[in-house]
């Protein structure tokens, strides 16, 4: 699991050094209160980011599901957090989370001259590029393929895309980790969500118009949907310039998106 603190860097120019370390102090202490809840382990901050690992060193055969119930409960302590912030006139705090599942290499990485529990691996680079997506799609927190088969019994996806993230060639589906499977969501997110995903359907069959006005009307019952806004531009690009005949729904994101 890697989150990371949106947009820190340029509070920089309006507080102090001090209110700056008491900022990401207190942050980093709340969000990893919601990884131990969870039995997760605490890799490493840094700078505004954290990253956790789940499964390891302890085994844990619902480790995915761990990383998902910890990502929630951490956006949702940040949601308070930024109420009681702006009451304190701090600024208004969000954060992005990427989690991926798979093989890695976990154990005391280094030199002699310094080392330290971690994880190395495609999976784990993967992880930290989900993180990174959810800027473009203006998403909080993003699965990989991996993870979604683990939880989708006990969570709610939306499939969002397949991407190709930088530095690999194997694309990835991308999944929004929405809430919980029982969780109650108003009728028009659960509308929103529907046309979304036969939006999606229409988009990989290439049917660019219908496509676009269902990504316009999940726009219409929840304006704030980065996704449905996204692809609905996506959709008018390729109606202008229709991708190549070989095309395998696959956008290629060309940056880090840090």
């Amino acid at each position: 699991l890697f989150s990371d603190m949106a947009g820190f860097s340029g509070y920089s120019e309006r507080y102090s050094p001090q209110e700056m370390i008491s900022i990401l102090s207190e942050y980093f202490a709340e969000m990893t209160d919601q990884v131990f809840a969870f039995q997760g382990t605490l890799k490493e901050y840094v700078g505004d980011e954290l990253m956790a690992i789940f499964g390891a060193p302890l085994d844990q055969a619902d480790h995915a599901e761990r990383a998902c119930a910890a990502a929630l409960a951490m956006r949702d302590r940040l949601h308070t957090l930024r109420l009681e912030w702006a009451a304190m006139g701090r600024p208004p705090v969000s954060a992005r989370t990427g989690i991926n599942s798979g093989r890695m290499l976990v154990g005391n990485i280094g030199s002699r001259y310094r080392f330290s529990y971690g994880a190395l691996g495609d999976q784990v680079n993967l992880g930290s590029r989900l993180e990174g997506l959810n800027k473009m799609y203006g998403t909080e927190i993003l699965l990989g393929e991996n993870t979604a088969p683990l939880v989708d019994k006990s969570f709610l996806l939306r499939e969002l895309d397949m991407v190709r993230v930088v530095g690999r060639k194997q694309p990835v589906r991308v999944y929004e980790l929405v809430g919980k499977v029982n969780d109650s969501l108003p009728e028009d997110k659960v509308n929103s969500l529907k046309h979304f995903a036969e939006g999606l359907e229409a988009y990989r069959r290439q049917l660019w118009e219908e496509a676009s006005a269902l990504f316009d009307q999940s726009l219409a019952l929840f304006p704030q949907d980065g996704p449905s806004r996204v692809m609905a531009e996506r959709c008018r690009i390729y109606k202008e310039a229709c991708p190549p005949p070989d095309w395998d729904c696959v956008f290629e994101h060309t940056s880090k998106g840090k």
